[in-house]
């Protein structure tokens, strides 16, 4: 049960808390995959029966700009920045998804992540402005 202060601010905030470092440590990661992409073609490995409509250079590019963007999000969720909030639902929507296409290899792995994905939605569209710092 979530208590409320003079503030407004209940426990979810700490829910948009989570969300931010989650940002920053995936786009951290990805940041990684980005450069070991680019500096080893070999990294990123082909699996027969999938379809790759990029090549691994680009993929690269793609994991490198998505671990940049994801950290400068997460940085400004803990700041409370009303476009931080907006840029992470898009970005969360879009893990959400993309989950989907892991659900016949990882099945447990990506329900977990959807369904923490659900919670960090909500959290940032319901109780995302408690998270703004007042001045």
């Amino acid at each position: 049960m979530a208590v409320n202060n003079s503030n407004g601010v209940t426990g979810w905030v700490g829910w948009v808390y989570f969300a931010a470092f989650m940002l920053i440590a995936l786009g951290f990661f990805q940041t990684i995959l980005g450069f070991t992409a680019l500096l080893n073609d070999e990294f990123l490995v082909s699996v027969n029966g999938t379809l790759l409509l990029l090549d691994y250079t680009t993929w690269g590019w793609i994991h490198l700009i998505l671990g940049i963007v994801s950290m400068v999000v997460g940085t400004g969720l803990f700041n409370g920045s009303t476009w931080a909030r907006v840029i992470a639902i898009i970005l969360v929507m879009l893990n959400f998804f993309a989950q989907f296409a892991f659900v016949s290899v990882y099945p447990i792995w990506s329900i977990i992540i959807m369904v923490v994905d659900i919670l960090v939605l909500y959290a940032l569209t319901v109780h995302g402005r408690e998270a703004a710092i007042d001045e």
